[in-house]
């Protein structure tokens, strides 16, 4: 009896035993798992100089395709648009990527990709200013405002997990604002410098009537020398016979004479030299002044026989030598907020003679 009994304690301790481990098992098994260390990444700063060779390395892949493309404006070198849009995503991202292939190029029939404007994108100009600002932890921008273009363009430059790319780009026309102020400087530029022309002319006048006067007061003196040497020898000669002093009379009245007539001669050609001088000058300024920045528009216009409405005419700026450098342009506007202008041609006006010649740059 005591033998069943004990048996009957060590199955009952045992069944204890055997729940507890399963209990421990199941306890163990529900604990979650531990996670590992979240990795933040660290995004470089852009710098100048960075942004620059971004913003290069997108206008250089485009321009590759452009300058590989055959006679015929086709696109060789890829074999679908799909695959001409990978090759931007290097240094673009996919909005804007896909933008320049639907706006650039077009896939025919028979797959064959070719260029559809000889227009370009507003590319980053390094010869101007511009401003670079951080907008995001992994977003810069970079602002410019292009005289040439008469846009101020700002593009985006993100972090795409290792390198930075160019993400959007957004034109604006420049304010009329700053354009009236560029032809009112031109414009008071132009009253000063017939200020000064007229106060040099002022001068030269007053010198000439001063030379004038001098000529006349050394003149009369001339004159009284003479008659006086005349009376002289006419009272030396009273012993002589009335046809010597006849003679001597009338030799007397011819040199008189003569003097006044070579006198008279003199003071006009003092008085009229100064003044034809000055005719000239004042007719040179004149038309030198007359030419503004408004005028060579307008002679460019003429030039051009313009009747179309939607070119523009702005004069750009005066080179080195004055003259005026006058754009004539249309803006072009895109379905997605994206505009550029097509230069229809650089015109140099001579700011004395008004003529217009055709200039490349």
């Amino acid at each position: 009896m005591k033998s069943r009994l004990f048996r009957l304690m060590a199955v009952a301790a045992a069944i204890v035993l055997l729940l507890g481990a399963c209990s421990n098992n199941d306890e163990e098994a529900q604990e979650p798992a531990p996670e590992p260390d979240e990795q933040t990444e660290e995004i470089p700063e852009l710098e100048e100089e960075e942004a620059e060779e971004v913003l290069q390395t997108y206008k250089e892949a485009f321009q590759n395709v452009i300058e590989n493309a055959a006679e015929d404006r086709e696109v060789t070198d890829f074999n679908s648009l799909e695959e001409l849009q990978e090759e931007f995503l290097t240094i673009m991202s996919d909005d804007l990527a896909a933008d320049m292939v639907d706006t650039y190029f077009e896939e025919n029939e028979e797959g064959s990709i070719y260029i559809v404007t000889s227009e370009e994108p507003v590319w980053f100009d390094e010869e101007e200013t511009y401003e670079l600002k951080k907008t995001e932890d992994d977003v810069y921008e970079v602002e410019q405002e292009q005289t040439d273009n008469l846009l101020i363009v700002t593009y985006s430059i993100s972090w795409d997990e290792e390198k930075w790319i160019v993400s959007d780009v957004e034109t604006e026309d420049i304010p009329a604002e700053e354009n009236d102020g560029d032809a009112s400087n031109s414009e008071a530029d132009t009253n000063q410098n017939e200020q000064e022309n007229d106060t040099d002319n002022d001068t030269a006048n007053q010198e000439a009537d001063g030379a004038a006067e001098e000529t006349n007061e050394s003149t009369d003196e001339d004159t009284a020398n003479n008659e006086a040497n005349a009376t002289e020898e006419e009272n030396d000669q009273v012993s002589s016979d009335s046809e010597e002093n006849n003679s001597g009379q009338g030799d007397t009245d011819t040199s008189d004479r003569d003097t006044s007539e070579d006198t008279d001669m003199d003071n006009s050609e003092s008085n009229q030299n100064p003044e034809s001088e000055e005719n000239e000058e004042e007719n040179t300024d004149e038309n030198a002044s007359s030419i503004d920045a408004a005028a060579a528009e307008k002679l460019v216009k003429e030039h051009l026989n313009m009747v179309d409405d939607s070119l523009e005419v702005v004069t750009s700026h005066q080179d080195e030598e004055g003259n005026y450098v006058v754009q004539v342009y249309e803006l072009v506007d895109q379905d997605d907020d994206l505009a550029h202008t097509a230069t229809y041609g650089w015109y140099t006006v001579d700011q004395t003679t008004g003529e217009v010649k055709e200039t490349e740059f």
